[in-house]
């Protein structure tokens, strides 16, 4: 039956595009912890330097950016609102990819469950046809399982990287806001 030929090769397919996915989540991730560990960055040395009143590090980091930006303004409130300015632009940075993560976490498996559910028509179409064997049936219904099996083995890794690199990008956040106040109370 020709229906039958194309659902089997849909649950294939399924499996194709799961692996796919794989090496995309494989790759934000890879590329997220990178990022967050070149971010990591001397705080102490930054709250050290403003408490002591030591001219600003102007590096390429963060934090060496944010100081440019903030230095050039005079006056607190004008200092709050280039912060909020710089923060929105670098929140870009800090989640790129996180969005994608969050995403393939959750529908992978109901793509991987999709694989199954195609697979189980299968087997039942070779069932109804009654030409298959016990072992045809049995291969085909652990072909299916392969793909629910495939679909968590995605959606896991990417839902913890998408947990860890959100906490991540929300401490480097609130860490740039501690700095600024420090700045502030310091700076004069």
């Amino acid at each position: 039956m020709l229906w039958l030929t194309v659902v089997e090769w849909l649950s294939r397919l399924v499996f194709i595009l799961l692996i796919g996915l794989s090496f995309w989540s494989i790759s934000i991730i890879i590329e997220r912890r990178r990022f967050f560990k070149d971010l990591e960055l001397p705080l102490d040395e930054y709250k050290r330097n403003i408490r002591n009143r030591v001219k600003m590090i102007k590096d390429d980091s963060l934090f060496g950016k944010m100081f440019v930006e903030i230095e050039a303004v005079k006056g607190s409130d004008k200092i709050d609102k280039a912060f909020d300015v710089f923060l929105t632009e670098e929140r870009k940075a800090l989640e790129k990819g996180l969005p994608v993560l969050g995403t393939l976490g959750s529908t992978t498996p109901f793509i991987g469950l999709l694989g199954t559910i195609l697979g189980i028509i299968v087997s039942f179409g070779e069932l109804s046809q009654g030409s298959a064997g016990t072992n045809s049936v049995m291969f085909s219904l652990a072909e299916s399982l392969v793909l629910t099996a495939a679909g968590l083995i995605v959606a896991i890794p990417a839902v913890v990287a998408f947990n860890f690199y959100s906490r991540k990008a929300k401490q480097v956040m609130s860490e740039a806001s501690s700095l600024k106040d420090l700045y502030i109370a310091y700076k004069d």
